[in-house]
């Protein structure tokens, strides 16, 4: 007979069943050992049963029957497991997703059973072996990417090249006043006639893709985008219409789907290492204009410093934040014009800080903005010299002309130079007038050329000869008719060059004796200082008083 005392071992055993299943069997006993889930751990490990998937709660159950028991019994705590996976395909079929569960004392999955199944899913295209591999060595997985798609990859669209380096937006800067500063453009650059300026790349049909059960992805194609259409200074190429060609000379700039060309030449400075400019745009100087050179532009010419003795041009605007200074020669006799060396003409506006012997002409306004002295200025619109209330605009010796407003805070000076101020014709309209007037006056000389010969020729028939008297009557009928013409012209031109009464000639701080004010064919000559005043026309004469009409415009 045994007497030693019994060990758990002895009161409660764990065996795997032919089917799997981890029974523990407890034998009753007279002395009860304490037992705990620990304990029980202890003892699978020791039976080489611990890998064995365990029922949920199945330690604690066991604890408390076994605690409570009077007698033997047998309990299922747990089992055998294979290996287990799933997989998840994703709505669009671009991904298959794998889930591993590891065997607890049974057989793990294995590559060739995951492949098998893949196959009966329809899974044959985009399978990631080394990743399944991975995750069978890891021995589990929770939706692990083991098959992927290609996604189709888009057409692109049609691309646009530039092949103008450098291109930058011009943007002139405005200052606090409104006004544009157009110096602070940046460095412009020019293009020719001819030169390539941008490729334009077709459209890619993309790539086709594929899902993970071999579907195959058409791609969406690009869009085909031609060149933006109006494109100035630009045009496709005729031999490749993928090819941008410049039209003019001038200065590139970028737009959507395309390149314009804007005639804009940039220059630092005109002198002599510049020679004389002409061109067909826009001319943008950043610096100043030397003595003697000429500029000449189909557009506006801009000069961000002084201009001297030169000779500008343009067809659009002149802007000059500097000064204009002039050479001019002034003769004794007050009614003779100066020669000036400055001549600044514009079929726009002009404008200018300030202006000193130049001989202006321009299509619109002129206007200054500190003073104007012993200059000849001629403005289809209005002369503008100064700000309202500012003492600087002052105009000093010289001729100013404006068809309906001449504006200065003050006109002449102390120093007695003969100051003329002209408004209330077009300025321009006395230039024709008076070449019609030479010719009327040529047209009728000939005509008494002609009135001497046909009488000659009546007196004597027998000089009459090749029809001298009919060729020179059918020739007097036409000189007639021109002249008929010639004299209507004149006559229009007349009652252009009266404009509407509301011309004015507005001095908003004082008006020196020598100032001579002309309004249409009105005269008003100063013979001593007066202050501020407005002259217009009253009943046919000049008056200067204080009522200022309402100029639309006025500065």
């Amino acid at each position: 007979m045994n007497d030693a005392s019994p060990t758990l071992t002895d009161v409660l055993t764990f065996k795997l069943s032919d089917d799997g299943k981890l029974l523990a069997t407890f034998e009753a006993c007279e002395i009860k050992l304490t037992l705990d889930a620990a304990i029980v751990k202890e003892a699978l490990v020791k039976q080489g049963l611990s890998k064995l998937f365990l029922h949920e709660n199945a330690l604690s159950n066991l604890v408390t029957q076994y605690n409570n028991a009077s007698e033997g019994f047998e309990l299922e705590i747990g089992e055998r497991r294979d290996g287990v996976c799933s997989f998840k395909i994703d709505d669009d079929k671009m991904a298959v997703r794998l889930t591993l569960i590891p065997p607890y004392g049974g057989t793990p999955v294995a590559l060739l059973q995951i492949q098998l199944a893949l196959q009966e899913k329809g899974v044959t295209s985009g399978i990631m072996l080394d990743e399944i591999k991975a995750a069978l060595k890891e021995g589990y997985a929770t939706e692990r990417i083991i098959a992927q798609g290609l996604r189709p990859v888009p057409g692109a669209d049609a691309q646009f090249q530039s092949l103008v380096p450098e291109i930058r937006e011009r943007k002139p800067q405005v200052d606090e006043r409104g006004v544009a500063n157009y110096r602070d453009l940046g460095q412009l650059i020019v293009v020719k006639q001819g030169d390539l300026l941008m490729c334009r790349i077709p459209p890619t049909e993309g790539k086709k893709g594929q899902d993970v059960t071999g579907q195959i992805l058409t791609p969406k194609p690009g869009q085909d985008i031609p060149f933006a259409s109006g494109l100035q200074g630009a045009e496709l190429d005729p031999d490749d219409n993928s090819r941008l060609l410049a039209t003019i000379t001038g200065q590139p700039k970028l737009v959507p789907n395309g390149v314009i060309v804007e005639p804009t030449i940039n220059l630092a400075r005109v002198d002599l290492s510049t020679g004389n400019m002409s061109f067909e745009g826009t001319i943008n100087i950043k610096g100043d204009v030397k003595d003697g050179m000429k500029i000449c532009a189909s557009g506006d010419v801009f000069v961000g410093g002084t201009v001297e003795a030169a000779e500008i041009e343009a067809g659009g605007n002149v802007v000059i934040k500097g000064g204009v200074i002039g050479h001019g020669e002034h003769s004794s006799d007050p009614n003779e014009a100066p020669m000036f060396s400055a001549k600044i003409i514009s079929q726009g506006s002009i404008s200018a800080h300030f202006a000193e012997n130049v001989c202006m002409e321009a299509g619109t306004d002129i206007i200054i903005e500190e003073f104007s002295m012993h200059n000849h200025l001629t403005a289809l619109n209005r002369v503008l010299v100064g700000k309202s209330g500012s003492k600087k605009g002052r105009i000093i010796g010289g001729i100013t002309c404006a068809s309906v407003l001449v504006k200065a805070a003050i006109i002449g000076s102390n120093a007695g130079f003969i100051t003329k101020i002209r408004a209330g014709f077009n300025p321009y309209l006395q230039a024709q007038l008076d070449k019609l007037k030479l010719e009327i006056d040529a047209n009728e000389k000939e005509q008494e050329d002609l009135k001497k010969i046909i009488a000659f020729v009546l007196a004597h028939p027998e000089k009459d000869k090749n029809g001298l008297l009919n060729k020179a009557l059918h020739t007097r009928e036409k000189f007639e008719t021109d002249c008929a013409q010639l004299h209507a012209d004149r006559t229009h031109l007349l009652s252009e060059m009266m404009l509407a009464e509301h011309v004015q000639v507005i001095v908003e701080d004082s008006v020196h004796c020598g100032t001579e004010i002309q309004i249409g064919n009105a005269i008003w000559k100063n013979n001593e200082d007066r202050g501020k005043g407005v002259f217009q026309i009253i009943e046919g004469e000049i008056d200067f008083g204080n009522t200022m009409l309402s100029v639309n415009g006025s500065h």
